[in-house]
């Protein structure tokens, strides 16, 4: 089985996805699979005419048309058999080194991530960073986590991940992180930009609708987080997670105001407009600098147990076994059929 499994949601993806399952091809490391989830078509053809040819990839249909982004990657996580699972938008990219360098720091804390950068797709201009300074490794909470205005994208070990929320299209990948970073305590971040967070004009999260999306999306999150199920989170979170979507909110509102002046604006580059205005204000660095201590020394001498297959991979502790299969998808991720490219 491969080490690390890469989910890739997709849905009129014709003309990114290709490059995104290349940056998977051309990883250093190479004991992983990739499972493209197609929401509305089969890709193996688009992938052939790009010289696409690797048996290590395999193709599943959600048998559905747009069910949404959150499906297409339950979908994914139910036909993986690696020991660790990353997430890949069809739009977003890989650099060389990403799942190589992250790999070793999942296997001790259970997850991590690394400090993507923001691309603007039609020009190649960065926009920003998560994380907007340069560090070797920070432990990003709840508070932190709900600060950047980029998601982060964590190796997560088969153990701690599971399916994403059902009925959360928006912010469901935030989501995630929250009730992640509630299983494992913070994530884990280093500072190499080991990906791209590309901003596609039309997509999801950057069209004439996103801000009305996410602001029904915020609302909808903050009142189960004040009167409903809390997202399944500890007290402490959920309040935490509360306030950060508050922020959020605020945020996108202002995004929203801010486009009626400029309709060609996109949510990205606003908000790193304003994390600069903010810190040069502020006088720091960067607007989330008070947000994110330093990682221990020693990661693996958290409390979480150790991670990883059958045989340990960390020297601090020995490995957790992974849940049955089961109780890692929900009932709707029923057994779909898939295809290699080869």
């Amino acid at each position: 089985m491969p080490a690390i499994s890469v989910v890739i949601p997709a849905f009129r993806a014709e003309v990114t996805i290709a490059r995104a399952v290349r940056s998977v091809v051309d990883q250093s490391f190479d004991d992983w699979e990739a499972v493209v989830v197609a929401d509305d078509q089969i890709y193996a053809a688009i992938l052939r005419s790009s010289g696409i040819d690797d048996r290590r990839i395999r193709l599943v249909a959600t048998g559905r048309v747009g069910s949404g982004c959150h499906h297409a990657r339950n979908v994914g996580l139910a036909s993986t058999r690696g020991d660790f699972i990353a997430d890949l938008d069809a739009d977003d990219l890989f650099l060389p080194l990403r799942l190589a360098t992250l790999l070793p720091l999942a296997r001790q804390e259970g997850a991590a991530a690394d400090n993507l950068r923001v691309v603007d797709d039609a020009t190649g201009d960065v926009v920003c960073h998560a994380i907007g300074e340069d560090f070797s490794r920070r432990s990003v909470d709840t508070a932190a986590l709900l600060d950047a205005s980029v998601p982060f994208c964590p190796l997560v070990a088969r153990q701690f991940t599971e399916p994403r929320m059902a009925g959360i299209e928006f912010g469901e990948d935030v989501v995630a992180n929250l009730r992640l970073i509630d299983r494992i305590g913070p994530l884990t971040v280093v500072g190499a930009r080991l990906s791209d967070y590309r901003v596609v004009r039309g997509s999801l999260s950057h069209n004439d609708n996103s801000a009305e999306n996410f602001e029904k999306s915020y609302s909808d999150l903050i009142e189960r987080l004040t009167h409903g199920d809390c997202l399944g989170l500890a007290p402490a979170n959920a309040t935490q997670a509360r306030e950060g979507l508050l922020r959020k909110r605020d945020l996108n509102r202002a995004y929203a105001a801010a486009r009626q002046e400029n309709p060609a604006l996109d949510f990205q580059t606003f908000a790193a407009h304003r994390r600069v205005g903010a810190a040069r204000q502020n006088g720091i660095s960067s607007s989330m600098s008070s947000r994110l201590p330093p990682a221990p020394a020693i990661a693996g001498r958290r409390s979480r147990e150790a991670v990883g297959p059958a045989e340990p991979k960390s020297p601090f502790s020995a490995p957790a076994p992974p849940p049955a299969r089961s109780s890692m998808v929900s009932a709707e991720l029923n057994p779909c059929s898939t295809t290699s490219v080869e």
